[in-house]
């Protein structure tokens, strides 16, 4: 099987509902698929075996029947493991919930519950969270209550910094359950504006016998668009996830608008949900693209460096540094003292923050090897991806 076609077979089961054309062309790609193994590793690696499984179950002709078997124990087994976080979750969820602590449930722990209709639909293997920078301590105390411990790479990483606290993205661990928290609501290295606030607006989900804080919408949509680009679309379900949130009902397409000029975020989040719409026509209102696009240098960037081709092929290309979107956001501010300010944050990081995510001894010589790292990280990637190129 051509690797386009093994592409284009996980293009059109990366999502709930194809479509009825759609489907046919998705059976027929996966009966002419020879490699299952590899195919099944690879989907593995796009996020979407269960989706996959969802897709095929109905047609069982179009796949050999141990395949179908393997697929369907990939879905039970991610059923099992999100019933188990959910559950084991919801005292966290209620001890917050009653502090009346600002901690948003994110990503793919909101996902399968929120946007897709199975809840094994959607893996995830850490439970993340946004949370406001001042109600830390109180979830803190929260975790500590109920004997969460704090995994490798948090400690001592200036976390105070209001700055750099994009550098402090702590894990806390019980058992299997992993959490993960975030202090920027749309990830970026750079500050948001007091315009674009996203506590106000925060809604309810229901998780179990409790409720979760999480986002609104149009926030939630941007912040997904801007960690699938700082992750250069390595994965197909996080451009799933945007097709799918896209699709909710009643989204505000103009507030979305309105929060990427506030944000200076219209690049990134074009980008993110124009790959969406290539992928999958019609998932994005074409009004929405046009108001988001940027300027032709912007644009002609972005294209470069996440083409729909390469994205669509899904050839594994190496991934650019994960504060891209930050850069383009930087560009869009014109602010050269703030551009300033964010590119050293980001190239000299605290050493003790540095010696943490590395495993180098924060006393150590090899410390400034890995500061030369990350200036020449944007170099060394475009040298891979132009020598990797097929």
């Amino acid at each position: 099987m051509r690797e386009q076609n093994l592409a284009r077979l996980f293009v059109l089961c990366s999502r709930p509902g194809p479509g009825p054309g759609a489907r046919g062309e998705a059976l027929r790609l996966a009966a002419s698929v020879r490699d299952w193994q590899g195919a099944l590793a690879r989907a593995d690696h796009e996020g979407i075996l269960p989706l996959l499984y969802w897709n095929l179950k109905d047609d069982p002709g179009a796949v050999p029947a141990a395949v179908l078997e393997s697929l369907r124990l990939s879905y039970l087994r991610n059923l099992a493991r999100n019933t188990l976080a959910y559950k084991e979750l919801e005292l966290f969820l209620d001890g917050v919930r009653r502090a009346g602590l600002r901690v948003a449930l994110t990503k793919g722990g909101r996902l399968a519950l929120d946007v897709y209709p199975d809840v094994a639909l959607r893996p995830f293997w850490d439970v993340d969270f946004i949370v406001h920078p001042s109600d830390w301590p109180g979830v803190k105390g929260v975790l500590a209550g109920l004997d969460f411990t704090e995994a490798a790479g948090g400690e001592g990483t200036g976390a105070a910094d209001a700055v750099l606290d994009w550098t402090y993205s702590p894990y806390f661990r019980r058992g299997a359950l992993f959490l993960e928290f975030h202090f920027g609501p749309l990830g970026l290295h750079v500050a948001g504006v007091p315009e674009s606030d996203p506590w106000p607006s925060t809604c309810r989900l229901r998780v179990r016998g409790t409720e979760a804080m999480v986002l609104a919408a149009e926030h939630e949509l941007c912040y997904l668009a801007i960690h699938a680009q700082q992750h250069s679309y390595a994965r197909l379900i996080w451009l799933g996830d945007i097709a799918e949130f896209a699709a909710r009902p009643g989204l505000d397409w103009e507030r979305v608008v309105r929060i990427c000029r506030s944000e200076k975020i219209a690049g990134p989040v074009y980008h993110g949900l124009r790959l969406a719409d290539a992928l999958w026509p019609g998932s994005i209102p074409a009004g929405v693209l046009t108001k988001l696009r940027p300027g032709p240098f912007e644009l002609a960037a972005l294209r470069m460096l996440w083409s729909d081709e390469a994205v669509s092929a899904r050839n594994g290309a190496p991934a650019w540094p994960c504060y891209m979107p930050s850069l383009f956001s930087l560009w869009e501010r014109r602010s050269p003292a703030a551009a300033a300010r964010t590119l050293g944050a980001i190239f000299f990081p605290p050493r003790a923050w540095l010696a943490a995510t590395s495993g180098v001894p924060v006393n150590s010589p090899r410390l400034y090897g890995r500061y030369a790292e990350r200036l020449l990280r944007p170099a060394i990637t475009a040298v891979r991806r132009l020598t990797e190129r097929p």
